[in-house]
């Protein structure tokens, strides 16, 4: 028994010793490493930073939101392509004309946040009945014999007429918002 306590000591100390060295090149090594990322964000904090300059060109505007209706109002056919002139000469403001155009135009306000609202909610709405009826497509062309799944066709065939209507009912929202755009324009311009 002597011989395997003596053995035991000694594979104790030769896996202390191997440890030792270890655990100290280790320290070191992340010292070295915190020190460098240190010194690497003193650098970075002197370093300017250039200014980031917004133009017509870097503005990304998606197709189907909302500052898109706004940008694509000119196209709209039909639409006058300059503002009407006041009559010339200053008009006549009384203090009741202008609390009933401050009225008006609070009123304006509020109806075009509500809309852009449901034009938003349309548009989620949507985007939500296109990737349903994907999902729904593949799983009916996945199937062997999907040509005599009457009740997937007419599923899918119910669901493309859901989104078509959805489409129409975003078109109706966006030429109102232009409608009421324009309208709100027409009145800030009137005010003097």
């Amino acid at each position: 028994m002597p011989r395997s306590i003596r053995f035991r000591i000694v594979f104790a100390a030769i896996l202390a010793a191997a440890f030792v060295p270890v655990a100290s090149s280790q320290s070191q090594d992340s010292q070295s490493v915190a020190e460098a990322a240190r010194r690497a964000r003193e650098k970075k904090k002197d370093a300017a930073k250039p200014t980031k300059v917004i133009t017509d060109e870097t503005l990304d505007v998606k197709k189907g939101d909302v500052q898109s209706a706004v940008a694509e109002e000119p196209k709209i056919a039909g639409a006058p392509d300059a503002k009407p002139q006041a009559a010339s000469g200053a008009p006549n403001v009384t203090p009741v004309n202008a609390a009933a155009k401050d009225e008006k135009k609070e009123r304006l306000k509020k109806e075009l946040t509500d809309l852009k609202e449901q034009i938003k909610q349309s548009l989620m709405d949507l985007d939500l009945l296109q990737r349903e009826n994907r999902l729904d497509q593949d799983a009916y062309y996945s199937q062997p014999n999907y040509g005599s799944d009457t009740a997937g066709k007419q599923k899918l065939d119910d669901e493309k007429q859901e989104i078509s209507n959805k489409q129409e009912e975003v078109a109706r929202l966006k030429a109102k918002l232009a409608d009421l755009q324009r309208e709100m324009g027409e009145s800030s311009s009137s005010q003097p």
